[in-house]
This record gives C-alpha cells, sequence and structure tokens, in this order.
C-alpha cells in the first residue's frame, strides 16, 4: 500500500502545477482570472483542477501528466472522442483550449473544458425514487447508444485485440488466485473468453467511452422537488478506444453494479434475445477480470470483493 492509502492518492501527491501556470492557462482559455481552485485527486492519467474564474465562469483544467504516453497525440485522443460524441448530441464537456504546456521543465498536454452541471450519478442514486431511477438509467442507455452508433477504424482486427486482452489476462493469473478463485476456475473462465471471441466476432468498431462510471455520469438533482432526474454531462473520456458495441454496457456493469440493467439495455434498444445477454455477459467477465487484477494490486477489498461477486454471478449463468 502507498503511504496515503491508494496508488491513485500517492501518485497525486508527487506533482502539484503552480497555480501561476494553472491563472495563465485559464486565461488563455477562457480570457478571466482565478478566483478559486479546487484540485480533483482521481484517475491514473490526469492531474485534475476545478477552476472558479473571477467572472463567474467554472473551468476544469485537465493536464496529461501520469500516463505512460503524455504526448499531444495521446491528448488529442481523447479530444477527438469528445467531439465524436457532443457531434451525436451526447452531453460532454464543451473543450475550451487545448495545447502543450510547460510544468517542471517537460512539456505536458493540457485541455480546459466547461464543468458540467450536475451531480455524479454515483452520489445520489440510491436517493430517487423507482420512477426517477428507471428514466434516467433508460436515458444514459440511449446516450451509450448514441456514443456506439459512432462507426470508427482500428488498425488492429477482431482477433488480434482480443488476443491480446485474453494474453493480459493470461499474465494476469496469479493475480486471480490472490483474488479468491481456483486454478481450474480461473481456467474454466479462460475457455468461456476464447468460445466468446470465435463466437461473436466484432466486424465494425464504434466509438467506446471506455470508463463509463456513475462517478462519470452527471445527472440533475430532482431528489426534493421529486423532478425527473436527466443526465446533464458525461466525463472523462481519456480511455475511450475503438471497441465493439457491448464494450461501454460492459463496463459500466462493472463500474455500477448497483445500476439495473433491464431499463439501460431498454435505453440502448439492446436485443431481448438470450444470444445478446450471453455476448455481454462475456464481455464484461473481461472487464470484471480486469477490475479484480487492479483490486488486487492496490488491496482494494472493496473493489476484490466487488468483482469477484460478479465474475461468479457471471460464471454462474454462463
Amino acid at each position: 500500500m502507498s503511504p496515503l492509502g491508494s496508488y491513485v492518492e500517492w501518485q497525486h501527491a508527487q506533482v502539484s502545477t503552480p497555480r501561476s501556470v494553472l491563472a495563465e492557462v485559464v486565461r488563455r482559455a477562457v480570457g478571466a482570472g482565478i478566483d478559486r481552485v479546487d484540485r480533483i485527486v482521481e484517475g491514473y492519467s490526469n492531474e485534475v483542477y476545478r477552476v472558479w474564474c473571477a467572472d463567474g465562469q467554472d473551468v476544469v483544467v485537465r493536464i496529461l501528466r501520469f500516463d505512460h504516453d503524455t504526448s499531444f497525440a495521446a491528448s488529442a485522443g481523447e479530444a477527438a472522442a469528445i467531439d465524436l460524441a457532443r457531434a451525436v448530441g451526447v452531453p460532454a464537456p464543451e473543450i475550451l483550449l487545448h495545447e502543450m504546456v510547460g510544468i517542471d521543465g517537460s512539456e505536458f498536454p493540457v485541455m480546459v473544458q466547461r464543468t458540467v452541471p450536475g451531480r455524479p450519478l454515483g452520489e445520489i442514486v440510491d436517493s430517487l425514487s423507482e420512477r426517477q431511477r428507471h428514466d434516467v438509467l433508460v436515458e444514459i442507455g440511449e446516450l451509450i447508444a448514441r456514443i456506439n452508433g459512432v462507426q470508427v477504424d482500428d488498425e488492429r482486427d477482431w482477433p488480434t485485440a482480443m488476443s491480446a486482452d485474453l494474453a493480459d489476462r493470461r499474465a494476469a493469473r496469479d493475480l486471480m488466485l490472490a483474488g479468491g478463485f481456483s486454478a481450474d476456475q480461473f481456467d474454466r473462465m479462460l475457455e468461456l473468453l476464447e468460445t466468446y471471441v470465435r463466437d461473436f466476432p466484432c466486424e465494425q468498431w464504434v466509438l467506446c467511452h471506455g470508463d463509463l462510471s456513475p462517478k462519470h455520469i452527471f445527472v440533475t438533482d430532482g431528489r426534493r422537488d421529486g423532478a425527473a432526474v436527466q443526465v446533464s454531462g458525461i466525463i472523462d473520456f481519456g480511455d475511450s478506444k475503438p471497441g465493439a458495441p457491448v464494450h461501454d454496457l460492459a463496463v459500466l456493469r462493472v463500474r455500477g453494479p448497483e445500476l439495473d440493467l433491464p431499463p439501460l439495455l431498454a435505453g440502448y434498444g439492446a436485443p431481448a434475445d438470450e444470444t445478446y445477454r450471453r455476448q455481454l455477459d462475456l464481455h464484461t467477465l473481461i472487464i470484471a477480470l480486469g477490475s479484480l487484477e487492479i483490486g488486487v494490486e492496490e488491496n482494494d477489498q472493496a473493489c476484490i470483493k466487488r468483482s469477484n461477486q460478479l465474475i461468479r454471478s457471471l460464471v454462474a449463468g454462463l
């Protein structure tokens, strides 16, 4: 374990962008000075600040500082995904500035975005009425379908991409065993995933957010007056990628196991047959195994328990 209790907290504690640099970046983005700055200690790739400007504007500054690739091209991939999502009506953040910035003698990509309104779904979902919860999950499904409706290209084909994914899972065998599974159970899961690659080939890649979770989906807060709760923003496209149409739904199932699946699938327009559900469950198994791997590496007991329970449920159903 790291000194501050999590790898992310430890990583963010190692660096801090000077206020003067933030002030200059924000000035170029919106032409205003800084009034207040709050650091957001989340995520593995970006150093993030929420900035309230002297003229009342509210922006987020994201500096790609921790990833293995901190080139402008890497950051441009996120910006392109945001633009594609906004073009099909998804409330992704408005990009106000995207350039390189000098910090501590190095150059890093910086992106200034307009702060999306509302609150993260994860903060209020448990207090929503049954109707509010159902309706907002249907809307989330609809928005995922819009993102996944954008066709994109990738240099890798389905067999090549999935071979790499399965190789990663095999390489994490010891971590899976430390996460509560026997060698036989792990081998059975890999056999299931091999059938997935064979039986459900993806002929056309689509745009995927890549890290959909209740903390990345912002909603209006209608708890007090009983008003409809609506999606006000989807943030953090840093893990966006070409993927299979089931990818984002699978990721959201792993990141937000408390979210009801039927309204998400209804909003998405997913087929109701057992074949589609098997495809989704198998893809979810891939993501859940990756989540368990991270949990074991970071000794995150809550993540280990959550991932272990989901994996066992998926395998039992498959």
